[in-house]
């Protein structure tokens, strides 16, 4: 029942470490808002980034961006 998150602020390779560990079921997109005003609009596009980064396939994209936590909140 581990889940990670992806809120490594930019870190591609370590969400590829993670990918392979706990597969793509299991990687939730998260941030670690709130951040000041500054910085807080800049670590969420690290995030983002670093997801499209990923090589991985589009539909394991997806599950990370929506699919996985919509699951594991039985929001379907």
């Amino acid at each position: 029942m581990f889940y990670n998150d992806t809120a490594v602020e930019g870190n591609t390779a370590a969400l590829m470490c993670a990918y392979a560990f706990f597969g793509a079921e299991r990687l939730l997109f998260g941030t670690d808002m709130p951040f000041d005003y500054e910085m807080g609009e800049w670590h969420n596009r690290e995030t983002v980034r670093s997801v499209e980064e990923m090589r991985i396939p589009d539909s394991d994209k997806k599950k990370i961006y929506e699919d996985n936590t919509t699951k594991l909140l039985h929001l379907k």
